[in-house]
């Protein structure tokens, strides 16, 4: 599942995907650049398949969850 299709599904913010991915806001949006654009970056397949764990986790419990954790 890419970046955007998640967050297009669960409604995010492009911080609150960031969050979830455990990227930046700057990387998020480069990923939902235009292909041609000369900040689009095409996500790695982690993040696709991170997309794709998230994306199962929040079906199951029907919301999606953020946590942050600090040490």
């Amino acid at each position: 599942m890419q970046p955007s299709e998640l967050q297009k599904k669960w409604n995010l913010s492009n911080a609150q995907l960031a969050a979830a991915l455990g990227k930046t806001e700057e990387t998020v949006k480069a990923y939902k650049a235009r292909k041609t654009a000369r900040s689009h970056r095409t996500p790695p397949q982690s993040v696709l398949i991170m997309c794709k764990l998230l994306d199962e986790q929040w079906q199951a419990t029907g919301t999606p969850q953020i946590f942050f954790l600090t040490a």
